[in-house]
């Protein structure tokens, strides 16, 4: 589904923090959220989507269905709303969009907080035996967390990311991350800093709150190319994901942390084997992923070209590594094509690629105010690295288009990787 842009004119820009909007709205719509049942709430810096797309899959494979809100979208504004495991078609999105419409003044929400309130409104209109939200920013303050009731709630790793809404400390970053944790409630923990602990148990004691946490109640590695995962129900163990890059072994954890816990809970009965099914059939766009359209003509034949929607330091360091990996298999020289925003972490970003890429060449991001070369070579960070900008992506794939044996990396923004897959 398209939306016209002046529909985005209908919203507050820049809103306050705070959840007495959307509540006011929900109220004139009756409340949908309070109708949900079984909802997992996914916080955290990097992994959520991942995190999100095995747990689907799996409860797939266990004949469970599932409603999914999460953001951004790459493509379509469609791919925020599963419901009943599918991508919402147009007309039932236009519909719940005009009728939710109807009530909505203009300037009275955000645009987030309007079709977070649409996914409540379908969801509660679509049961299924699951409803998965995904946090957009933070979590205490998030439109998504105005629901109290949650199955379980599920963070990832708490890192540096939107320090301008969140705070530039990682403490006061990980209070808004905590602030989907219901009281008495239930919260799976992936790898989290050890700065962290004394926050995370102190908000877990004031809301008598249950943690479960990798690294003591589940853990996961790779040997070789078995992954391994184990907690006190017993172990698991598989060889392929569906998803690229050996990071991707703790989202999966943290899928089987989850699915584990509700199945103690006699929430639902699952297998070994399908949950290994699950994980190997989860598909994600944009999560280092290989270009096989359009761009791959126009690369040489021994090239490849990946997108990763990468966009703060923690996921560059993690896309790093995974760079590493990959030229220790197959040896081919790292070109990346950066797109960042003008007001992200440029040096703390760019480090984690310093002495791997061979060139880095910047590219403007649509609509967006990014980073420049001038920017770039400021950093001063970079000895043997060649630096390049171009006008467009288009322009910086071509010129690396006579380029043999090399591994071009899109990656700084999700909208960069939007616009990568639709050129393609």
């Amino acid at each position: 589904m398209i939306i016209e842009d002046y529909f985005y004119e209908k919203f507050i820009k820049n809103p306050e923090k705070g959840t007495d909007r959307i509540f006011n709205f929900l109220s004139k719509i009756n409340h949908p959220q309070k109708k949900l049942k079984n909802i997992i709430h996914v916080a955290g810096t990097n992994g959520k989507g991942s995190t999100i797309e095995f747990l689907r899959s799996c409860l797939t494979f266990n004949q469970l269905t599932s409603n999914i809100f999460t953001s951004p979208h790459l493509l379509k504004i469609n791919e925020r709303f599963i419901i009943n495991d599918k991508i919402i078609d147009d007309n039932l999105l236009s519909l719940v969009i005009e009728n939710c419409s109807h009530f909505c003044s203009d300037q009275e929400l955000s645009f987030f907080e309007f079709i977070t309130a649409c996914a409540f409104e379908l969801f509660s209109k679509n049961i299924s035996d699951f409803n998965i939200i995904e946090v957009g920013i933070g979590g205490l303050h998030d439109p998504t967390n105005i629901i109290s009731e949650k199955e379980l709630s599920i963070i990832t790793t708490i890192s540096y990311d939107h320090e301008d809404l969140l705070g530039g400390d990682l403490g006061m970053i990980a209070k808004e991350k905590l602030g989907i944790i219901p009281n008495n409630g239930f919260v799976i923990f992936g790898p989290q800093c050890n700065s962290l602990k004394k926050i995370i148990h102190e908000n877990l004691a004031e809301k008598n709150a249950e943690g479960f946490f990798y690294g003591k109640d589940w853990f996961v590695e790779k040997n070789n190319d078995l992954i391994i995962y184990k907690d006190q129900f017993g172990g698991l163990e598989f060889n392929s994901l569906g998803l690229n890059g050996d990071y991707q072994i703790y989202n999966a954890g943290l899928c089987i942390a989850a699915l584990r816990l509700l199945k103690q809970k006699n929430k639902i009965s699952v297998n070994d084997e399908n949950i290994i099914n699950g994980l190997k059939n989860a598909q994600l766009q944009g999560r280092l992923t290989e270009l096989t359209g359009n761009t791959k003509s126009w690369i040489s034949k021994s090239s490849e070209i990946l997108i990763d929607g990468c966009h703060n330091p923690s996921a560059a360091k993690v896309i790093g590594n995974e760079m590493v990996k990959k030229n220790n298999k197959d040896s081919k020289d790292l070109l990346i094509i950066l797109g960042i925003k003008k007001n992200k972490n440029l040096d703390d970003f760019i480090i984690n690629f310093n002495e791997i890429a061979k060139e880095i060449i910047i590219v403007p991001i649509e609509g967006n105010v990014s980073s420049s070369l001038l920017d770039l070579r400021k950093k001063n960070l970079f000895k043997n690295t060649i630096l390049k900008e171009a006008s467009s992506l288009k322009e910086a794939i071509m010129t690396y288009s006579k380029y043999e044996n090399s591994r071009i990396l899109i990656c700084g923004s999700l909208y960069l990787v939007s616009e990568a897959l639709r050129i393609d």
